[in-house]
């Protein structure tokens, strides 16, 4: 993975696998992939991105918050949290002897938010069965120096809902 080949889409759902394989490690169910939940933290990711910041407020309008991006989706407003992170997109220069891979790099944001007690309880929220992720990347002023922007979005669909999903 290079900023000069970064491909959002291959960074997402490594973010996706990676975010499952540490939930089904900590015994907990994995969770559905929801596309509409994917554009709400591509909302986020691409507002950080172009701000340069991290948080869960955004100034535009019907996404300021997670309540608003999940409704703007076309979802119910229901149980959501978010996770947002800004990691460098290189290695450190002392461990820069080859580029991530994708699931690699999504391991080493999996680390960061499970590192810090909110987003850990929010990876690992048994009250959720629905994620969205989503990545950007944005470059600095130096060359060389980018920046991704990941946002998790967690949902409790309820079983009506999983159940008109699945076709049944």
């Amino acid at each position: 993975m290079t900023a000069e080949t970064f491909d959002p889409v291959l960074l997402s759902r490594a973010i996706f696998e990676e975010s499952n394989r540490v939930r089904v490690e900590h015994g907990l169910q994995a969770l559905a992939r929801m596309d509409a939940l994917d554009a709400a933290a591509g909302e986020q990711a691409t507002y950080l991105a172009l701000s340069q910041t991290v948080g869960h407020q955004s100034p535009f309008p019907n996404e300021h918050d997670i309540g608003e991006r999940i409704t703007h989706v076309g979802l119910a407003t229901a149980h959501a949290t978010e996770n947002a992170i800004m990691m460098p997109a290189r290695r450190p220069d002392e461990e820069a002897v080859r580029d991530y891979t994708y699931a690699e790099y999504a391991a080493f944001l999996l680390d960061g938010w499970m590192n810090s007690p909110t987003h850990r309880a929010n990876m690992l929220d048994l009250h959720v069965n629905c994620l969205g992720c989503a990545a950007r990347l944005s470059h600095g002023i130096v060359t060389g120096d980018s920046t991704v922007y990941a946002t998790q979005v967690f949902y409790a669909k309820t079983e009506k809902e999983l159940f008109s999903v699945k076709g049944r």
